[in-house]
């Protein structure tokens, strides 16, 4: 009781001060009162209110982060307490719905395939078929996107949802540039909804480029070998991230003992330090130890790689790929925990800001 009248106590404090000036800091300060006392609500709307003002502020991004996913894991538990209790298809699907928003897609598949053997229902095949289409695009695995397509095509009967069935396969065959049968995935979708423009306009493109154009095979197997779909480097033209990665990748590099800081994404590199053809040339490498890593990941089926790091006469080299683009650190001495920090934070930065997972 007396724990619960101090904090009410420091909350009002720190509510004043944040009212007479309303900076990250004091948005941050009161957020932590917050988080100590339990109220993770009020943490998650607190640093929302701050990130409006101060939209790139790294702790207040932090907190809320963290207060969100404390109240998913509180939730999670609670679903599968009451699923045990009566397994009913919108319990599955809200649990399914919480593993996906935080990626966790092992246990989010895992809890699908219950479901769907549980209670044979069409909705979690659906389930089944987006998080392999996540894992797809996050690994680039052909497997992974086959799998997805089979669930897909088995989502047929009653309740099933035809135009997001065709919206989801769409996705697929859009990002590894499979045209002929994302053409087709069009005219059904024109079916449904005839006279739509902006299906109309896509079905022209996307015409256009079916002609002559690579079968679903080659084309899952070009992904997979390069680890690039087809729209990587127009993503990165078109995104905005690069306004916001910059800032971040310039005082990554003012920090002592790092000889240059890389942000590379598609064909397209941002490096800070190194000059001219140095600059060139040691983010082609950066790139190629990406593609090369992720490759070799891929062919033994491991997954993601989270971390690259080398040591040597040259100092260390560390990589952290994410699921856009990567972002690296040389230094002359030993890896930096705080560097590695400012490395996760590039990578996560850009994901949130162009909507990406990881």
């Amino acid at each position: 009781m007396l724990d619960r009248f101090f904090s009410r106590g420091r909350a009002r404090a720190a509510a004043r001060r944040l009212a007479g000036s309303p900076t990250a800091a004091n948005y941050a300060a009161l957020a932590q009162i917050h988080a100590a006392s339990g109220q993770l609500k009020e943490v998650i709307k607190v640093c929302e209110e701050g990130l409006r003002l101060f939209p790139d502020d790294c702790s207040l991004e932090r907190l809320k982060d963290r207060a969100t996913t404390i109240t998913r894991e509180d939730r999670v538990r609670d679903l599968q307490r009451e699923i045990k209790r009566s397994p009913r298809p919108a319990l599955w699907k809200e649990l399914c719905s919480e593993l996906l928003s935080a990626g966790h897609l092992t246990r989010a598949e895992k809890i699908a395939e219950q479901w769907y053997l549980c209670l044979q229902d069409i909705e979690a095949l659906y389930y089944r078929a987006s998080i392999r289409t996540e894992r797809y695009f996050v690994d680039r695995r052909r497997d992974d996107a086959r799998i997805a397509l089979d669930f897909l095509s088995s989502c047929t009967g009653e309740g099933a949802d035809t135009e997001r069935v065709l919206r989801l396969s769409l996705s697929i065959y859009s990002k590894c540039g499979a045209w002929s049968e994302a053409r087709t995935a069009l005219a059904r979708l024109l079916e449904l909804s005839p006279g739509d423009p902006a299906l109309e306009a896509r079905f022209r493109t996307v015409a256009a480029m079916a002609e002559g154009g690579k079968s679903l095979d080659q084309a899952l197997r070009e992904v997979e070998r390069t680890g690039k779909f087809v729209d990587d480097d127009v993503e990165f033209a078109q995104a905005d991230s690069s306004t916001s990665i910059r800032p971040l990748l310039s005082e990554l590099a003012s920090q002592d003992g790092v000889n240059g800081a890389f942000y590379v994404r598609g064909g397209t590199a941002l490096v800070q330090g190194p000059r001219g053809a140095s600059a060139e040339r040691y983010a082609r490498g950066v790139r190629e130890l990406v593609t090369s890593t992720r490759s070799f990941a891929r062919r033994l089926g491991l997954g993601r790689p989270l971390e690259i790091s080398l040591e040597g006469d040259f100092g260390s080299l560390s990589i952290r790929p994410g699921t856009l683009g990567a972002a690296a650190v040389w230094r002359a001495g030993p890896p930096s925990p705080h560097g590695d920090r400012a490395l996760a934070e590039l990578v996560g930065h850009d994901s949130r800001s162009t909507g990406g997972a990881g």
